[in-house]
């Protein structure tokens, strides 16, 4: 089924038209002339526009060339009674994904109409997060699953808050996959990186060739701003007026434009701690915070982590057609104790890393701790990992031994480790002086 809106000055041909398409299971939306049909667009969203070429005022092509500029993703089916060769090459070269000569059967606009769903459903199948979900086992993450798939149901607003990497953006695609905005485009705002000046531009676009902008780009879908605890006063000003209103106006221009875009809003601080400092408008917070989500950390959710190893495994499995079956018992011991500061998004490119390494059918505490050294060893962000993971493993094995009173035997069991492997780990660590029980 497909959203389309037929456009056409002859009421008749119009209805008809119309008639026939809803008979066949799409919904269906119908306009006069050029400016009613860009009047509904700018309002709405529309798989396909089915408009006649020649109409008073504005044709089927001036048409096409102003509403893609509205709706960039828009699909045109143009149809003319005085058709040329010219005319279909010029119409197809401008974007047209079909040109029908009239008179014609129904049937043959409509195998137009299937042959641009047939594309688009090609296209979502090829491109990356196509099957996206929640990889969960822990009762608090199946909740947020189901709370994403009650969100898709409505158009609210939504303030996504939790640490870096752990899977507000995630949650924010799969609301919109399974939104009735799925056809339509997802699109997300950096506002970490980017001056104040710069995000205007980006999100409402400018008079710059090119520029139209994110409300425009992605009319009829949903856009993550990501970070928004970082914007400005200025743009905090601007946001709150397109959330009420529906309407904003270009960085450089006072002309106002209208865009049927959700907002879901992402944030690593507390927003209303911002807001009790004044760093952030109390108005905006409660229009973005229609729908809160909090996604907690990691480290709070340890029965998780098997899931998402076996989900990790799998996907780098598939790309690169290795085999890999298991992850060594000390591994996973020390997965399990780890505090992930990096969340979800550290465990995955720690897994991917080591798979790249791998040769075998296992990985081993050799791929998962030993960092490839690419860049200085002096260099901060190379040498906080390794130290991160090193200090970790020392400090799994002295917990182990004080919780084992010192005996050696109970504490290489509770690892998953031999004695031996115990004992070189101790050299290794420099760990000395200790009570240690040997039998």
């Amino acid at each position: 089924m497909a959203s389309i809106l037929v456009v056409d000055d002859q009421k008749a041909q119009r209805r008809n038209l119309a008639f026939y398409l809803k008979s066949q299971g799409h919904e269906v939306d119908s306009a006069e002339s050029g400016g009613e049909a860009l009047s509904k667009i700018e309002g709405g969203y529309f798989d396909i526009v089915v408009t006649d070429y020649e109409m008073e005022n504005m044709n089927g092509h001036e048409l096409m060339l102003t509403a893609r500029r509205i709706q960039p993703s828009l699909e045109f089916i143009v149809m003319t009674a005085h058709g040329s060769i010219n005319l279909a090459v010029d119409l197809v070269r401008d974007g047209a994904a079909d040109f029908v000569s009239t008179p014609s059967e129904y049937s043959t606009i409509l195998a137009g109409i299937e042959k641009v769903l047939r594309r688009r459903q090609l296209k979502a199948v090829t491109e990356p997060g196509h099957d996206l979900r929640m990889v969960c086992q822990t009762q608090k993450m199946k909740e947020i699953s189901d709370l994403a798939d009650k969100a898709a149901a409505s158009d609210v607003t939504m303030l996504i808050e939790g640490e870096v990497g752990s899977g507000k953006e995630l949650f924010a695609r799969i609301v919109h996959q399974n939104s009735n905005r799925y056809r339509a485009r997802f699109m997300v705002l950096e506002c970490g990186s980017s001056s104040e000046s710069e995000l205007e531009k980006t999100f409402f676009g400018s008079s710059d060739p090119g520029n139209a902008g994110l409300l425009a780009e992605c009319n009829g879908g949903t856009i993550l701003v990501r970070d928004i605890d970082c914007i400005g006063p200025k743009m905090q000003i601007r946001l709150l007026r397109f959330l009420r209103e529906g309407i904003y106006a270009q960085a450089d221009s006072a002309a106002s434009r209208k865009s049927n875009v959700r907002i879901i809003a992402s944030a690593t601080r507390g927003l209303k701690s911002l807001v009790a400092s004044g760093a952030f408008r109390e108005d905006l917070y409660y229009l973005l915070n229609v729908m809160p989500v909090y996604m907690p950390p990691l480290r709070t959710r340890t029965d998780d982590i098997m899931p998402l190893i076996k989900h990790f495994l799998a996907r780098n499995n598939a790309r690169s057609g290795k085999t890999i079956k298991a992850i060594a018992p000390e591994v996973l011991t020390w997965m399990t104790s780890y505090d992930w500061p990096g969340n979800v998004r550290e465990l995955e490119n720690i897994i991917a890393r080591a798979c790249v390494l791998a040769h075998g059918e296992t990985l081993d505490e050799s791929l998962i701790f030993t960092l490839p050294q690419d860049r200085p060893i002096e260099d901060e962000q190379t040498g906080s990992l390794n130290i991160t993971l090193k200090d970790n493993q020392r400090t799994l094995i002295l917990k182990a031994l004080k919780h084992n009173s010192g005996n050696f035997s109970r504490t290489a069991t509770q690892l998953g480790i031999s004695r031996t492997t115990l004992w070189r780990r101790l050299k290794k660590f420099k760990i000395e002086g200790l009570p240690v029980d040997q039998t």
